[in-house]
């Protein structure tokens, strides 16, 4: 949610919803279709998360939110990539925000069918794109809009599909990633190359032990939302530990954070699987830089 301010934007977004031709069905997802007692309730700042399906993705993109919704004051909207090969459109207003997963109608009917003949079970790329649909409704949705067409398949989807995974081959390669890239933050440092070396611990290394820290808490049956949402109310101390960073623009502060990261992904992979080691010559080629390494 863009401010606290409380002009709530859903029943105004649902009258578009149900006035607008090319929105198919719409579902609400998040934290606003949990109820209020459960964990990572909704508050003040939440925003509305929708699964749109549509005939007419470009329609939706052109959308006048002036004239759509003129109660509220319309601020900037902006669309990208989503997972699953769909896009996600944010409308921001300046009471509320609203992120929209845009999937054409077309490809859920793909989907639809693929499930009735069970190539869910069989083919890879089916269950990767089913699985990235699952992930965000498994926590919790309700339909908006066209329910009667495509209630059934979203259940279906939520009792069979187990959401984004990571098998441990796929936890060892991003560890293991995670040491090349430990090892390339180090050598930036010894060059004085600080924001590389921060941009590296940011988006490798604290992403990676973000990635682990969520398979390991689905794996315990722990409730978990991928990109690090409500991770401070739902992980445990220890937990949060292994993805905290602080550090300034400074040599010694990221050397510092790196290690400690470092520590973080250890400790992860010992529950995830606990076979794996640093090698032995990794270790000792990350060792050869004791200028850059924590005091």
């Amino acid at each position: 949610m863009v401010s606290l301010r409380h002009t709530d934007l859903l029943p105004l977004l649902e009258r578009w919803l149900q006035a607008e031709p090319a929105v198919c069905s719409a579902v609400l997802f998040g934290s606003r279709a949990r109820a209020a007692h459960t964990a990572a309730p909704p508050d003040g700042w939440s925003d509305i998360d929708l699964h749109i399906v549509t005939n007419s993705v470009e329609k939706i993109l052109a959308t006048d939110w002036r004239r759509a919704i003129p109660e509220s004051e319309f601020c900037l909207q902006v669309y990208r990539p989503a997972t699953g090969g769909v896009r996600k459109l944010t409308v921001l207003f300046a009471e509320g925000e609203a992120d929209i997963v845009l999937v054409p109608v077309g490809k859920m009917r793909l989907g639809s069918l693929a499930m009735k003949l069970g190539l869910h079970r069989r083919v890879r790329s089916i269950a990767t794109a089913l699985n990235a649909f699952a992930n965000p409704i498994s926590y919790g949705y309700r339909f908006l809009k066209g329910e009667q067409t495509w209630g059934a398949f979203y259940a279906r989807v939520v009792a069979e599909m187990e959401g984004y995974r990571l098998n441990d081959a796929e936890v060892q390669q991003l560890a293991e990633t995670f040491l090349c890239d430990q090892l390339y933050l180090l050598q930036k440092l010894g060059r004085g190359e600080l924001v590389a070396s921060q941009r590296v611990l940011h988006r490798s290394l604290n992403e990676t032990n973000l990635m682990l820290l969520h398979e390991l808490r689905v794996r315990r049956g722990e409730l978990s939302i991928q990109q690090a949402r409500r991770v401070e109310q739902l992980a445990s101390p220890a937990q949060l530990a292994t993805v905290q960073v602080s550090a300034r623009l400074d040599a010694a502060e990221l050397a510092a954070a790196a290690w400690r990261a470092r520590e973080g992904l250890e400790t992860l992979m010992r529950e995830l699987v606990p076979a794996w080691t640093v090698p032995a010559a990794m270790r000792a080629l990350i060792d050869r830089y004791p200028a850059t390494s924590a005091t």
